[in-house]
């Protein structure tokens, strides 16, 4: 330890180097883990983040729920076939703009019972009402200069919903969620087709007894296989965790580059050390130790630089770091940079310290 901390502090200029290089490392890898994260959310945390365990959607529709129809007779048949919890949904894509301004803004309305296990944690305000025509909005919907107890009207029914509060991470398809009751879908559809039936794109259930659900002309898919079947949401993660491995593996050979570039630089230095008596065990603990306090010190400000711009970003960018992925991301840094010091190390094994103090490197 007091060696490494010598050498450190005696080659500055030459570590500080290497410092900066493994904060930009940390910081671009990281970045690019939120990224993922936040784009996996950005089309899916509505169906993720839900507390249902299954869902059934209509075998004819690829597995999509949008592309799903549901009877309020098909839905009664499942409450009698499970034990399990179950409740209607409904997703609909369609646009709305505050009342007073022409601005279109892209929503996509989540129906639900406000008292089913479907309904979103309330991160502001109010929840729904199912008399009269309310909605809780996507926190991103802030951006838009969109408050508590402002109306927003339906762009293709001219339905006006007053916005009760705001929901968290509630996006689905690029697109961010309003909550609105059964009702208001209902006076929603209405509006736009007076032959309007009461439909459900999908049946959600919160347990594990789904054995003896067989409805016709239906399917039970697990929350996993709903999200694969997102459009776009399995090719986005496949391309952006590609590129994060990419990114990992490049960063590696970086690592083991500079690091040997500085033992090829020392190697006097360490056969200087080896004539006077320091073993390879010594040599191997200081080089280690020095990895570690390098390695330790340029994760954590990797961590809190990324942390403190993600606390600034807009809340429409689909970013979001998880601490787990950042620390799960952190040790593999540390154990890459270990790893390619340890490469190094061969060379400094291999040194003639006699060879070396005679200029004969």
């Amino acid at each position: 330890m007091f060696l490494a901390i010598k050498d450190l502090k005696y080659n500055k200029s030459r570590y500080a180097l290497i410092v900066s290089m493994l904060i930009l490392l940390t910081f671009m890898v990281l970045f690019l883990s939120g990224l993922a994260n936040g784009l996996s959310l950005a089309t899916s945390a509505t169906i993720k983040n839900a507390q249902a365990d299954y869902y059934i959607v209509s075998d004819d529709a690829d597995s999509l729920i949008t592309r799903s129809t549901l009877t309020e007779e098909q839905y009664q048949e499942v409450k009698d076939m499970t034990s399990s919890e179950v409740t209607p949904i409904n997703l609909m894509r369609m646009n709305m703009n505050k009342k007073d301004t022409q601005k279109k803004l892209d929503v996509t309305y989540l129906a639900v019972d406000k008292d089913s296990f479907m309904m979103p944690t309330i991160m502001d305000g109010s929840e729904i009402s199912d008399e009269e025509n309310t909605v809780l909005l996507n926190k991103s919907f802030l951006d838009e200069d969109i408050s508590i107890g402002d109306t927003v009207i339906d762009s293709t029914s001219g339905i006006e919903m007053k916005v009760t509060g705001f929901v968290k991470d509630e996006m689905y398809g690029h697109s961010a969620v309003g909550i609105i009751s059964s009702n208001t879908l209902n006076n929603i559809r209405s509006k736009i087709n007076k032959n309007n039936e009461t439909t459900y794109n999908a049946i959600a259930i919160k347990g594990k007894d789904i054995e003896n659900i067989e409805l016709a002309n239906s399917v039970v898919l697990s929350k996993d296989a709903i999200i694969e079947k997102i459009p776009g949401h399995a090719e986005e993660q496949m391309t952006i965790n590609m590129i994060l491995w990419v990114l990992v593996i490049t960063s590696a050979a970086i690592l083991g580059v500079f690091f040997y570039i500085i033992t090829i630089q020392k190697l006097m230095e360490f056969g200087v050390m080896k004539a006077l008596g320091l073993g390879m065990k010594t040599l191997s603990t200081m080089i280690i130790t020095q990895v570690l306090i390098l390695a330790g010190g340029s994760m954590i400000v990797g961590n809190i630089l990324t942390f403190a711009m993600s606390s600034v970003l807009p809340n429409s960018m689909p970013f979001s770091l998880l601490i787990s992925n950042a620390v799960i991301i952190s040790i593999v840094f540390v154990i890459i940079s270990i790893l390619v010091r340890l490469i190094s190390l061969r060379k400094v094994a291999k040194i003639d310290p006699l060879m070396t103090i005679g200029g004969q490197e």
